[in-house]
């Protein structure tokens, strides 16, 4: 389902956005549904990693060492390995 929404975008950008549109070769609107998607990832990606900062404020250095103590040790991958 979507829905027509009326967006007011200044010249310049218009402007930007139809010559990115032409050399990408894709639909104007098709640029400008890719960018919100993208828009809307970032913000949310930002608001996950907001959320975890706060949530790490209320650990402390001890139960995050308590909690990697009890972790198996274990060897790197080899994709983990520095040269």
């Amino acid at each position: 389902m979507s829905q027509t929404v009326i967006l007011t975008i200044p010249d310049q950008e218009h402007i930007q956005a139809k010559q990115v549109a032409m050399q990408l070769g894709c639909a104007e609107e098709n640029l400008y549904l890719e960018l919100i998607h993208e828009g809307l990832r970032n913000r949310e990606q930002w608001l996950y990693m907001k959320k975890l900062k706060n949530c790490s404020a209320s650990v402390s250095q001890d139960e995050v060492l308590t909690l990697l103590d009890k972790a198996p040790d274990s060897k790197p991958l080899l994709k983990d390995i520095m040269p």
